[in-house]
């Protein structure tokens, strides 16, 4: 959602699968939906939702205290520089803008009359104590003095409209970049992110190249893991990765990254890295009625994903926030609130250095997995569902070559299984669609 601010999600606790992070409950003392969290370090972190609510930890989220806000309005996104200075955006029938200098001990609003049009302000990004944007679905504002004023940033077209604006990424004092959507002449829309280019006389904020992203595709998150490559999600379980190879040319291009849309994937709901490889996003998926938050990590800057994600029941679009690559916390509905600590074993520590192909993937009854070991050596197999439940398990032998071995999948019910295989000296595990 913002400049390298991270995003973390939570751990069903009865799982017994692997999980990149355990997770642990908290007890907010709300119960309302909470839209985002946000920590300044691994102690001190804020947590805003509906009705105005605030809610404020100074000890890791051992201890949640609600801060006055002011306002009943629906609080959207908060965002800290330090563990003094923060804002908080949102609005449902009065936009809404609040600014603390104290650690949230008191919240000024500071919503300024020049926010026209728009009754939310739906997320807010600094670069530093002074420079920062806020967005609603059709304007971008920017701020140079802390956001006693605000100014209307122009566009690179002419008549902008259609316009939905979701999410917003600070890389410095002179650029940011808006994630949402555009509406085409034609009456169609499309996904877009708009960033704003300092190169570029007279400064406007510019389009992505054309036909980056998918059809009716539409970006609900966006983060930066460094001031040149970046990360955007959408509804289409479509994650799109930037890599900045032109110090000149912000526009793109957007490459698809990594594509969940075949896998029964909701909306990607947000995306962060606390350092330049290390990041996570999430989505959710439905299985018998029952929902489930998955969130992917990488340790290489998005160059390969885990198979496995983290995983929590009942908890459909949270979002997520660590401060550094050790410690995350994830909200959403009913006041829930999860802390999350690095497992012990790494992402890249699990993973077996076997070339592994998985084929048909949805499948309707049998799968077949091809391994090259490039060594004689066990390897064992398990199926299990969402909550951890196991389905199948067996053991193959492998040999220097490729080895190639059948599942019959056609006794169990459609839905999202992992498919866990591990040897002696690791494990890696891959999501098996069941149709």
């Amino acid at each position: 959602m913002r400049l390298l601010v991270i995003s973390i999600l939570v751990f069903f606790s009865s799982a017994i699968f692997a999980q990149n992070f355990n997770w642990t409950p908290q007890n907010s003392g709300v119960t309302v939906l909470l839209k985002d969290v946000f920590f300044a370090d691994n102690q001190t972190g804020w947590a805003v939702g509906d009705d105005g609510i605030i809610v404020n930890t100074t000890d890791g989220g051992q201890n949640w205290l609600p801060q006055a806000s002011g306002t009943t309005e629906k609080l959207r996104a908060v965002f800290f520089i330090d563990t003094n200075t923060g804002w908080i955006a949102g609005g449902l029938n009065t936009k809404t803008i609040l600014k603390t200098t104290d650690g949230g001990s008191n919240w000024v609003d500071i919503t300024p009359e020049t926010i026209i049009d728009n009754q939310q302000v739906l997320d807010i990004a600094f670069a530093d104590a002074n420079t920062g944007w806020a967005i609603v679905s059709d304007s971008i504002y920017m701020t140079t003095d802390g956001g006693d004023t605000w100014t209307t940033e122009p566009y690179s077209i002419n008549n902008p409209f259609g316009l939905d604006h979701k999410a917003i990424a600070v890389t410095s004092d002179t650029t940011a970049y808006i994630a949402g959507t555009r509406q085409r002449t034609t009456g169609s829309a499309y996904a877009d992110v708009f960033n704003k280019n300092p190169y570029e006389g007279p400064v406007y904020f510019y389009g992505a190249a054309a036909h980056q992203f998918e059809t009716d595709d539409k970006l609900y998150s966006i983060a930066f893991s460094n001031y040149i490559t970046g990360f955007a999600g959408g509804i289409n379980g479509i994650l799109y990765k930037f890599e900045q190879e032109d110090p000149f040319n912000m526009a793109g291009p957007w490459d698809k990254n990594l594509d969940l849309s075949s896998q029964n994937i909701s909306s990607i709901w947000s995306i962060s890295f606390p350092s330049e490889s290390i990041g996570m996003f999430n989505t959710s998926t439905e299985i018998s009625g029952v929902t489930y938050a998955l969130i992917y990590h990488t340790s290489d800057t998005g160059e390969t994903w885990s198979a496995e994600p983290d995983t929590i029941q009942d908890f459909l679009t949270a979002v997520v926030h660590a401060p550094d690559t050790a410690n995350a916390w994830a909200v959403g509905a009913i006041g829930k609130i999860y802390k999350g600590v690095r497992s012990p074993i790494g992402i890249s520590e699990m993973a077996l250095d076997i070339d592994i192909n998985i084929y048909p993937n949805p499948t309707t009854d049998f799968i077949t997995i091809e391994l090259n070991s490039g060594s004689n050596e066990l390897i064992s197999y398990s199926i299990l569902d969402m909550t951890g439940r196991l389905i199948k398990k067996g053991q193959w032998s492998l040999n220097s070559s490729n080895s190639k071995f059948t599942l019959n999948l056609s006794d169990v019910m459609k839905g999202v299984y992992l498919l866990k295989l591990s040897t002696d000296e690791g494990q890696s595990t891959f999501r098996v669609l069941k149709n």
